[in-house]
């Protein structure tokens, strides 16, 4: 008797364990995902309209989560939280009289808990000395819908580099390839944990950043071909697996080993979409014998499919020097 009333309990206890794990499951599988609802694009679309042609920081920090982290096109170019965000840019924006802009392109994903706007904006600026300048940059917002309103979580803003002089290119021009052609279902249900993604995102990370192969590194994209990267070179804009794998192919072949370190990292999830932001300091063992030092930032948006993360959004770029123009491309004290 006394073993049967041990058994009871501890059924019972086993079985509340087992629903309470089977229940966890199903509402990471049951999780709501409406892909690229157009309540959610038109907000999405209405702010980055707004950033677009604003030209004071006051009317424009509201949109900006407070731990939001901004890569910016000049050199040293991170700002973390509001504060530094604001100092940042409204810096850049004090000098400038009138501005005209436009937005040639621009792909918009969301599920609903996240949402990610990648496009290219051209600005037609007169500043208060008279002079007249012209930029044409990339940018990647990765957005989280907090207390119901669509905040900036991540930014990235660039200018690709031209392989023969090392410089920025200020203005373009780049490619205008129109709406992505999204595949079924995009970015489906979740079935993962926040908690579980996010750790996954930095094992996506430092893993992919050490690939050799090209075969390693297209595991990375996909699984479809509704993929944009921004790449570091002009004109810069990959879409699709097959322009992905082409381009990155020669590169992936020229070196032996790598080693990587990631100065800053921050992801975010809620185990279907997910968003990461780093810098990264490399050094290349060159099959040629030399060593290449390369530091960079990146961000990505990420989908999870059939249990593994892809990126869908990428962005790869250089800070810029803001008196000469010059892509920072090297730090070889990284290792040192």
């Amino acid at each position: 008797m006394k073993t049967d009333r041990l058994k009871r309990p501890l059924g019972k206890a086993i079985s509340l364990i087992v629903g309470a794990v089977a229940c966890a499951s199903i509402s990471f599988a049951n999780a709501a995902s409406t892909f690229n609802a157009p309540a959610d694009v038109k907000a999405i679309h209405t702010i980055e309209d707004d950033l677009a042609t604003q030209k004071s920081m006051k009317d424009l920090i509201k949109y900006y989560a407070p731990d939001a982290v901004v890569l910016d096109i000049f050199a040293p170019g991170i700002y973390k939280g509001t504060d530094q965000i604001y100092k940042g840019f409204e810096e850049q924006m004090g000098p400038m009289q009138t501005m005209k802009s436009d937005m040639p392109d621009i792909n918009v994903a969301t599920n609903g808990t996240f949402a990610c706007a990648a496009m290219t904006l051209h600005f037609d600026s007169t500043m208060k000395d008279g002079k007249k300048v012209e930029v044409t940059i990339r940018q990647l917002d990765a957005f989280k819908k907090i207390d119901g309103k669509w905040l900036i979580v991540q930014q990235h803003i660039s200018m690709p580099t031209d392989t023969k002089t090392g410089m920025a290119v200020m203005n373009g021009p780049l490619p205008v390839r129109g709406p992505i052609k999204w595949a079924d279902n995009a970015i489906p249900a979740s079935t993962q944990s926040p908690a579980d993604a996010k750790a996954d995102i930095r094992k996506f990370m430092d893993v992919g950043a050490l690939s050799t192969s090209i075969e390693q590194l297209m595991a990375y994209y996909g699984p479809g071909d509704d993929i944009l990267i921004y790449d570091t070179y002009f004109p810069g804009e990959l879409r699709g697996r097959k322009e992905i794998n082409d381009y990155y192919a020669a590169m992936m072949g020229s070196y032996s080993s790598i080693k990587v370190k990631m100065p800053e990292f921050v992801a975010d999830s809620d185990g279907a979409f997910g968003i990461q932001i780093d810098t990264q300091d490399m050094e290349l063992k060159m099959k040629d014998g030399s060593t290449k030092y390369i530091s960079l930032r990146q961000s990505d948006c990420m989908r999870r499919v059939n249990n593994k993360w892809y990126s869908f959004f990428e962005m790869i770029s250089y800070p810029v020097d803001m008196k000469t123009g010059k892509s920072i491309v090297e730090n070889p004290t990284a290792f040192k």
